[in-house]
């Protein structure tokens, strides 16, 4: 297993949104792919040869179902809302039988700028919180070096902190440690990871690969079982493995 084989394994679950003999003319299906585009989800239509039924969605995973919808509340979200202006995710208030599967994980391509700014969200989420363990990757002490007064801030807090970067520069942060790593996944991946100190309310990840310079491809989740598997890899491999 690899960091890249999480997000593969994070993209295989990606769900299917079935819309029922929608009218020929609807512009439905094309807007809900629209609107979920950053969501792990594809949005597809079906006729069927009977015409029934109508006006309703279907929510799959893997053959099976987790949501049947009135086409009505998808027309109702599609007009007022529900994924969120800022952050990640989806606003599942109103919309609960549907956003519910769809909220925990964000599959998309970043800049850098949507990368700093996920990265900040979760670290503020731990100061918050103000225990647990936080993993960081930073692919360079460089980068780590520009984020110190944060980090220093974090190391107030009762956190367990690993950062993570290629050997390079010395890392001068207080109450923290700090991994080089001679790898070609540490040197390619930029990652927080925060366990929500055993609270599944509260776990939340970010995971992504350097596609071309400053161009990341991966996922900003808040699923408990996602943020665990990236945890648990990164704690046998570089926190616990003997050394080689």
């Amino acid at each position: 297993m690899s960091l890249s084989d999480v997000i593969e394994y994070v993209k295989r679950k990606e769900k299917t949104l079935v819309v029922f003999n929608p009218p020929a003319d609807s512009t439905l299906i094309a807007d809900l792919r629209d609107y979920f585009s950053t969501q792990n989800v594809t949005v597809t239509g079906k006729q069927t040869s009977s015409g029934e039924p109508q006006n309703v969605a279907v929510l799959r995973l893997n053959g099976d179902v987790l949501a049947s919808v009135p086409v009505a509340q998808l027309r109702e979200l599609l007009t007022g809302g529900g994924l969120r202006e800022t952050g990640v995710g989806i606003d599942d208030t109103d919309y609960h039988e549907i956003l519910q599967h769809l909220k925990e994980t964000t599959f998309t391509s970043y800049d850098k700028a949507e990368m700093v700014n996920i990265s900040h969200e979760i670290e503020d989420r731990a100061l918050r919180v103000g225990s647990g363990r936080l993993l960081a990757g930073f692919q360079e002490s460089a980068k780590l070096a520009r984020q110190a007064d944060r980090y220093e801030r974090l190391a107030t807090k009762p956190l367990d902190i690993h950062t993570f970067a290629i050997p390079g520069d010395s890392v001068d942060v207080d109450s923290i440690t700090h991994h080089t790593e001679a790898t070609a996944e540490i040197r390619e991946s930029w990652f927080v990871v925060f366990d929500g100190d055993g609270e599944n309310g509260y776990k939340t990840a970010l995971l992504a690969t350097e596609q071309t310079p400053n161009q990341f491809y991966g996922f900003w989740s808040d699923d408990p079982e996602i943020v665990d598997t990236i945890g648990e890899y990164l704690e046998t491999t570089y926190l616990t493995a003997p050394p080689q």
